[in-house]
């Protein structure tokens, strides 16, 4: 990695003052070129007049911002070969696509002009590399210094750039605002301030803010809202920070300031059974109560006290044993069960390129979590919530009121390879109901009947969709047409696609197993969302 970030330095280097020269002469070896010979001397004295002034003040420049980078890392305890190589890379990479597109149109005039003996093609490509040798040495000479400006106000407490999101925490699909505080940022003339950052894939987009000299001695407020809010703990930045000409063809790192986070608790949904389900015994489960209609209730008899009410009098067993007999009910006060609601967040390591594609599903399994145990606390269930985190098994007891704090957590929940749904549930006491809600990834076929009931979200309609936003990248914009963003990015293209898919069909396997699990004895429930709903059916 370091040597390509030297030998990507190295190009940007040689393309502003070495491949001008390269291309003539390897022009002067194929084609006829003597009448452009007999100038030649006069031509290299004026350029080098005009070029190698340049090239001194852009080396100086460079050097001086790479010496002040090292120094830099060298305080982060970066030191060597490829503190060095970064370094280069971050400073001497001063064209931009469009400055890039500039130089090689220029050598391919250069070419042309030579080999046609073509004069006013000559013309236009001397302009182009004088264009482009003076705004890159412009750059790289402002921004020596203002760099230095820049980084001396923002320590001394003279200028700052602060980022927030308003809120920080919010609920999945809520509208989030992010915001970046600018106070008396140095911005040289003829120069714009860019902050950008690629916000995570589930976000769904970028950060990119420009702005000019107005905020030298003022104060700027730049926002904009986030294109998605799904539910996750994201940490956002420090954002890439550079000065750019107002022509677009160069541009100078200066820092990386300005963090922020932000925290999208899922949705608190309801449960709404499509089909009551029916208790498979005799015993009630988890999921499933026995239904019992108030004349069902069990009654015991003794003989009449003075002062009960003679409406109890039971007189067909009166009759028959000549005494006046009253019911008592035999009705058992409710007793709460202790419910453990274990969420399944094991995925493959295999799968790890497509993980991407599998977090709609993880965020139904984690709202169809909280639904539950919501459902059972209301009820006057003991419920306890298990999924894996970052220091292994978590578990935390619900409470009434406290259901801010089950979603904080199903917000951290994240795919891991470590404990699978069976190392979840371990060892349940005799007096404790299980539920397992899971995506299908884990393999449960060591699952035993009775041990725990599934819930197992409906992939099927989930899935899907990841492979339809990789799709016509070739034939569609992603942003308004003439942005300079319509590019094609060919390790997504050809990267991604496969790999999505791959781990579709295995997911779609994995579910069909988890399916087959209802032949060995184990309750299986279907979950899928419906609107404000968690929908739970039978298979």
């Amino acid at each position: 990695m370091s040597f390509f970030r030297l030998l990507r330095a190295a190009f940007h280097g040689g393309l502003l003052f070495v491949l001008p020269w390269g291309v003539g002469a390897l022009v002067g070896i194929v084609f006829d070129v003597d009448e452009v010979t007999e100038t030649s001397a006069s031509f290299a004295k004026w350029f080098a007049l005009f070029a190698l002034p340049l090239l001194l003040f852009t080396v100086v420049a460079i050097s001086v911002k790479v010496g002040r980078e090292l120094r830099s890392l060298a305080e982060q305890g970066q030191r060597g070969f490829s503190a060095f190589a970064l370094a280069a890379d971050k400073h001497v990479r001063v064209l931009t696509g469009r400055g890039i597109s500039l130089a090689a149109g220029s050598l391919i005039m250069v070419a042309l002009a030579l080999s046609a003996k073509w004069a006013q093609l000559g013309v236009v490509a001397v302009a182009g590399l004088g264009v482009l040798y003076i705004f890159s040495t412009l750059a790289t000479v402002v921004s020596a210094f203002s760099v230095r400006a820049f980084d001396d106000r923002l320590r001394r407490g003279r200028g700052s750039i602060d980022r927030e999101m308003s809120p920080t925490v919010v609920d999945a699909g809520d509208p989030v605002e992010e915001r970046f505080l600018l106070a008396r940022v140095p911005v040289p003339p003829a120069f714009r301030l860019h902050i950008e950052e690629e916000l995570p894939d589930r976000l769904s987009g970028q950060t990119r803010f420009a702005v000019n000299r107005g905020v030298n001695r003022a104060k700027a407020t730049l926002s904009a809202p986030l294109p998605r809010t799904a539910r996750g703990v994201y940490k956002l930045g420090p954002a890439h920070i550079w000065y750019e000409d107002v022509l677009g063809m160069t541009r100078v790192a200066v820092a990386s300031h300005a963090c922020a986070n932000l925290r999208v608790l899922p949705r608190l949904r309801a449960i709404s059974w499509q089909k009551e389900p029916r208790s498979l015994s005799r015993a009630e489960g988890p999921l499933s109560r026995l239904s019992r209609l108030a004349t069902e209730d069990h009654f015991r008899t003794r003989e009449y006290v003075q002062g009960d009410d003679v409406r109890r009098v039971h007189w067909k067993q009166s009759v028959n044993t000549g005494r006046l007999m009253v019911r008592v009910p035999e009705s058992v006060p409710f007793a709460p069960q202790k419910v453990v609601l274990v969420l399944d967040t094991h995925l493959p390591k295999t799968w790890a390129y497509g993980r991407a594609s599998l977090e709609d599903a993880l965020d139904v399994a984690v709202e169809t979590w909280i639904a539950i145990a919501h459902a059972f606390v209301r009820r006057g269930e003991k419920v306890e919530l298990v999924t894996a985190g970052a220091n292994g098994r978590e578990t935390l007891t619900c409470r009434r009121g406290e259901e801010r704090r089950w979603r904080s957590i199903g917000a951290d929940a994240a795919y891991q390879s470590v404990l699978d749904g069976r190392a979840l549930l371990g060892d349940l006491a005799t007096d404790t109901s299980a539920i397992l809600v899971t995506c299908g990834f884990s393999d449960l076929s060591g699952l035993r009947g009775g041990k725990a009931s599934v819930v197992l979200i409906d992939t099927a309609n989930l899935l899907p969709q990841a492979v339809k936003r990789e799709d016509d990248r070739l034939f569609r914009y992603r942003y308004p047409v003439g942005a300079e963003d319509n590019k094609i990015d060919w390790k997504e293209l050809f990267g991604g696609k496969p790999d999505s898919a791959r781990v579709l069909r295995a997911a779609a396997t994995a579910r069909t197993d988890t399916l087959a699990l209802a032949g060995l004895g184990i309750d299986i429930v279907m979950a899928r969302p419906k609107g404000a709903l968690v929908a739970l059916a039978r298979p």
